[in-house]
C-alpha cells in the first residue's frame, strides 16, 4: 500500500442508531452473565438457608446462608438498577450524538489507510493508530474497530461498491483479530 487508501463514510442515522444499540448491547453481554450467576447463587442460598430440608442439618450454617442470600438479592437489584440507568442514559447520548451529527452533515467522514497507520476521521474527532494497536471483531453483521480503546462499530451498509472489503482486507493483513 504505498499511496493511502480513502475510505468515504455515508451518514445514515438509522444506521448509527442500530449500531450503537447494538454495541451497547455487546458490551452488556458478559454483565448478564454476572447476573444469571447470582440469580443460580441466590436461589441456591435462599433455598438452603430458608427451605427446611430434613436430610441436610445445617444448623447454625443455614444463618450465613440466609444472609449471603440476602447479599446476593441485593447484588441483582444493583445490577438491574446499573443496566437500566446506564441503557437510558446510554440512549439519551446516542440520540444526541445522532442530532449533533445530523447538523454536521456537511462534514465528511473517513477511514484512511496508510501503510503503517489507520485515521478514522469523523465530525468530531479525528484518531490515527498504528496497525500493530489495531484490533478488530466480527460480530454478525457488524465491524467493531478498536483503537486506541475508542470503538468504532461499521457496517457493510455505510460504504459504497468495494469499500467495506479494501478495509475487512487490510484490517486482516495488518492489524490483529480479536477473539
Amino acid at each position: 500500500m504505498e499511496e493511502p487508501i480513502r475510505l468515504q463514510l455515508y451518514f445514515n442515522e438509522n444506521i448509527e442508531r442500530e449500531n450503537q444499540k447494538f454495541f451497547f448491547q455487546y458490551t452488556w453481554k458478559k454483565h448478564f452473565v454476572e447476573l444469571k450467576k447470582a440469580i443460580i447463587y441466590a436461589v441456591v442460598f435462599l433455598a438452603l438457608g430458608f427451605l427446611p430440608i430434613k436430610s441436610l442439618n445445617l444448623g447454625p450454617v443455614a444463618i450465613i446462608f440466609k444472609y449471603g442470600s440476602f447479599l446476593f438479592v441485593g447484588y441483582i437489584f444493583l445490577l438491574l438498577y446499573q443496566y437500566f440507568n446506564t441503557k437510558n442514559k446510554t440512549f439519551k447520548l446516542i440520540e444526541e450524538q445522532i442530532d449533533d451529527l445530523r447538523r454536521k452533515h456537511d462534514e465528511i467522514s473517513f477511514i484512511t489507510l496508510h501503510q503503517d497507520s489507520i485515521t478514522v476521521k469523523n465530525p468530531f474527532n479525528t484518531i490515527n493508530c498504528v496497525w500493530n494497536k489495531t484490533q478488530y471483531k466480527m460480530v454478525d453483521q457488524y465491524l467493531i474497530l478498536n483503537m486506541v480503546n475508542n470503538n468504532f462499530i461499521f457496517t457493510e451498509s455505510e460504504f459504497k461498491e468495494n469499500e467495506y472489503k479494501i478495509l475487512l482486507d487490510s484490517l486482516q493483513h495488518y492489524s490483529k483479530k480479536e477473539k
